[in-house]
């Protein structure tokens, strides 16, 4: 499984957000996968739902034509954490 993501997207979530595709990236193949849920909002889009440093987070992402995971952007999820157990 190949995950890729925008460099520049990923410089930003360092600094806004302290997270990185790396850490994200590292997760998925580990399998520290909580959920993966179908986005709503976008037809074409999923998004996985991790655990974080103790909290949980949104990931959105896609898979291209080569069926390569495209990580879109992350963000803590006050509604998926309690949905996951977390207080």
């Amino acid at each position: 499984m190949e995950i890729i993501w925008d460099e520049k997207k990923n410089q930003t979530l360092i600094l806004e957000r302290s997270v990185s595709f790396e850490e994200i990236s590292e997760k998925i193949l580990d399998n520290e996968i909580l959920d993966i849920r179908k986005n709503p909002a976008r037809e074409h889009q999923q998004y996985f739902i991790l655990s974080i440093r103790g909290y949980t987070w949104v990931v959105p992402y896609l898979l291209d034509d080569k069926e390569r995971i495209i990580l879109k952007t992350a963000y803590p999820s006050r509604k998926y954490h309690k949905f996951y157990g977390g207080k």
